[in-house]
Parts: C-alpha cells; structure tokens; sequence
C-alpha cells in the first residue's frame, strides 16, 4: 500500500468524506471484480459493492491498522455480495455487455452461448480463486496487488491464476478449437511458406 493511500485512510477514518471518496476510486474496480465473482452478474455486484462502501465508511473508524484497508475492505464486499446472493434471486442475463445493440440474433445468441459457457466454467473454481481470476483479467490487476487485497502471498495468487488458467483452459477448449486459426498461423501449419 502506498503512502498516498494509507495517508486517505487516515484521513478517511477521521470522517474525510473527500478522502473517503478517493479510497473509493482507488478500490472500486477491486471491489466490483470481488462481487461479480460471487454473484455473476454486473448490476447486483455494483449494488453490493454500493452497499459494501456504506458499510466501510460506518465502520472505518474502528480500523485498527490502516495498512489492512484494502483486505478489510474486500472482505466486506464479500460479505455484502454473499449477503445479496441470499436475499435476491438472479433475474439478468449473465454478460449482458457481450451483446451489442442491432446485433443480428445468431450473433446474439452465440454470444449469449458463449458467455454462459464461461460462465459455467468460472463457477467451477473456488471462491478465492474466481476471485482472484476476476481481479486479474477482469480489472487487470498485478498478483502483488490481488494478494494485497486477498490477504495473501503473491506467490499463492500467482500459483492459483496457474491452476485456474489450466482447468479453463481444459474446460473450455472446446470453445477455441471452433475458431479458425488467422490465414498465416494455416498456412505455417499446413507448411506453406508464403
């Protein structure tokens, strides 16, 4: 965590809303990743997430060490995300983004197809591992900073994006092998030189 950060969480847990408020532009793009891989769906993890900030800036002056904000903070989110997923049923479709507007409706539904399929597969890792695959490729997150908010070595998030990596990939091979290779990886497999 760096100095900039733990200078607004200080000042956050004297009731600085504006500090407050730049705590959540730092985190919120974590947060979202932790409740989306609880909950699989974009709208009811901004909506846990929401709640979760509410919950943080109650609680924040009871923060003992500042230096734990961004896992304390996960860890609410996952709480408030699991707390959602009890009380609300799914009532989206999952990926909904995936589908532009005026797509044709085969596109649609491959898409829709597609996303499911992922989905699917996703749900088939732990929690802490969705986690960490959802901050990873979903906000882009570095394996120092997932384990910074995951509360765990970077060794340890790096060695489950390994093994998440592999059981997708088995898992949704099937997927990649119905995509054409481009025109010159054909060509070099077929042994054409031009």
């Amino acid at each position: 965590m760096t100095q900039d950060v733990l200078e607004l969480v200080r000042r956050a847990r004297q009731q600085d809303a504006d500090a407050f408020a730049a705590l959540i532009g730092q985190y919120e793009r974590s947060a979202l990743a932790v409740a989306y891989a609880q909950l699989h769906d974009a709208h009811r993890a901004g909506d846990a997430v929401q709640e979760a900030f509410l919950k943080a800036w109650q609680e924040l002056p009871r923060l003992e060490d500042v230096a734990r904000f961004g896992g304390w903070l996960m860890q609410i989110v996952r709480n408030a995300a699991i707390d959602l997923r009890r009380r609300v049923k799914p009532t989206s479709t999952v990926f909904p983004e995936l589908v532009g507007k005026g797509a044709d409706p085969a596109s649609a539904t491959e898409a829709n197809d597609t996303a499911s399929r992922v989905q699917a597969a996703l749900a088939t890792l732990d929690e802490t591992t969705r986690t960490a695959v959802a901050m990873r490729y979903y906000d882009g997150l570095s394996a120092k900073e997932i384990a910074e908010h995951l509360e765990m070595s970077p060794a340890a998030v790096d060695m489950r994006l390994s093994r998440a990596r592999g059981q997708l990939k088995g898992i949704l091979a099937p997927l990649v092998e119905d995509v054409p290779a481009p025109l010159p990886l054909r060509r070099k497999a077929l042994g054409e030189t031009r």
